[in-house]
């Protein structure tokens, strides 16, 4: 098993066929983007607090379909398994299609599933008037790594960059932070990512203010 929260989630049969997909694959490292290679980044370890935060925000929704936003979760980064850089959504969708057609899913609730792991990636949509269960995924997705997570990666990071000072640090979570930042739709979401950015911002002024820059 990958080094990942021992919560019981639920769907151990769907959490197990994605962790081997992943491991199998050895494309679980989530190495690589505009931040670099960092071997701490766990594509499963990410779906499992991302599912997590789903749960968190169902207290603010109306009438959503929970088991659909959960299955879809599971799966939505599943496609990494069939490759890095070839539009892991679709793959994620056709990943979870086989699955669903194996274990009898009810075509219309796989449907729906297969639409909001289709559509996670597309940001555009993370707007009122999309389908609510879609924001939901999308605001779960966007808020792992962010807050306290954000920091200790840049720490993290700077470490394996052969950091030689706090400052170096500092520099790394100031050139990738932008305190202005909120794509949430949800009022619930909206407030929990403000939390993160507060929280990062209160980070930034009191090892300034360590370092003398105060």
């Amino acid at each position: 098993m990958f080094n990942d929260e021992s919560v019981d989630l639920g769907y151990e049969k769907e959490w197990a066929y994605v962790e081997n997909l992943l491991k199998e694959s050895g494309n679980d490292s989530m190495s690589g983007g505009k931040r670099g290679k960092y071997p701490f980044r766990s594509r499963y370890a990410h779906t499992r607090r991302v599912f997590t935060w789903l749960r968190r925000m169902l207290d603010d929704v109306g009438n959503v379909d929970v088991k659909a936003m959960e299955v879809a979760v599971i799966f939505h980064d599943a496609g990494y398994a069939r490759g890095i850089n070839h539009g892991h959504a679709a793959l994620s969708k056709e990943i979870f299609h086989e699955y669903s057609v194996e274990n009898d899913f009810l075509p219309e609730k796989r449907e729906l599933i297969e639409y909001l792991i289709e559509n996670h990636s597309n940001k555009e949509l993370l707007t009122r008037g999309t389908k609510e269960e879609l924001i939901l995924l999308m605001e779960a997705d966007l808020m792992d790594e962010e807050g306290a997570m954000r920091l200790a990666w840049d720490n993290m990071a700077a470490g394996l960059e052969e950091a030689t000072s706090f400052a170096e640090s500092l520099a790394r979570t100031e050139k990738y932070f932008n305190p202005d930042y909120n794509p949430m739709i949800t009022p619930l979401a909206r407030d929990l990512f403000k939390e993160k950015q507060e929280f990062v911002k209160e980070y930034i002024r009191r090892l300034k203010e360590d370092l003398g820059e105060y």
